[in-house]
């Protein structure tokens, strides 16, 4: 569940109750990301931080260990059919080599000419969310546009 909502704080016992399995929230909007970050795990649900294109990934850092999954936006969040905003793929290369175990995700403007670019710096999951539903291309475009020519 990716939350981009104010105060995530108060989100997480009702997603759990929902039966979420993960719950992503961005680390801008909150205050206490360690405290948040014990919440949503005592609470059985694996951890995903989000950061916007504003925040640096190094402010993401002090949490890597302790979490399941990093997303990185490539558009600014809230607003649908943004273009893809390819210098937060430098982003995800440095989050890949300083933490190779980690799950890392980006999130907006994805579709069949960025899609490659995202799958050769190891963002493993990508949403599409409006690409979808606007584009004249299927599921299948996608998937052979991330594999090595």
């Amino acid at each position: 569940m990716h939350m981009m909502v104010f105060r995530p704080e108060q989100w997480v016992k009702p997603m759990a109750v929902a039966g979420a399995n993960q719950y992503t929230f961005h680390l801008e909007a909150t205050e206490n990301p360690g405290t948040l970050i014990k919440d949503i795990r005592e609470n059985g649900m694996k951890v995903g931080l989000a950061i916007k294109p504003g925040t640096t990934v190094e402010y993401l850092a002090p949490w890597a260990n302790q979490i399941d999954m990093a997303l990185v936006m490539t558009v600014e969040p809230g607003f649908g059919g943004q273009k893809f905003m390819e210098d937060m793929i430098p982003k995800v290369h440095w989050l890949r080599t300083q933490f190779s175990s980690l799950d890392i995700e980006v999130d907006g403007g994805v579709g069949p000419d960025t899609v490659h670019k995202c799958a050769e710096w190891s963002g493993r999951a990508l949403s599409f969310q409006s690409k979808l539903k606007t584009a004249p291309y299927h599921l299948g475009d996608l998937r052979q546009a991330t594999q090595p020519p």
